[in-house]
């Protein structure tokens, strides 16, 4: 048993590598959403330079912040995450996968 979800992030160059979580459910394509929007704040607010890649919101830059983001409080990632290429090399049957776009968040 699991709550298995994905979630890629895609802007103008293509799309980032695929996070798969093992037991996030639905909550881990919600704190990805949270998270994009949290980010484009901080840049907003100047608390991130625009001319930096994680400031133009790079997807292959942003997928390894929310990797950050959301291991940063763990000592280890022994079960939950995996990265792959492609949504197709995982399992996500629980909850599927959700693809963030960059340019179209606000």
């Amino acid at each position: 048993m699991g709550a298995r979800a994905s979630v890629s992030f895609k802007d103008q160059y293509g799309e980032s590598p695929v996070v798969f979580s093992h037991w996030g459910g639905e909550e881990f394509h919600q704190e990805a959403e949270k998270y994009i929007k949290d980010l484009k704040k901080d840049i907003k607010d100047g608390n991130l330079s625009p001319t930096w890649p994680l400031g133009r919101l790079e997807a292959s830059r942003v997928v390894i912040d929310f990797i950050r983001h959301i291991t940063k409080d763990l000592s280890r990632v022994e079960s939950d995450l995996y990265l792959v290429r492609t949504e197709s090399e995982g399992d996500n049957c629980d909850y599927g996968h959700k693809t963030i776009n960059l340019e179209l968040t606000e």
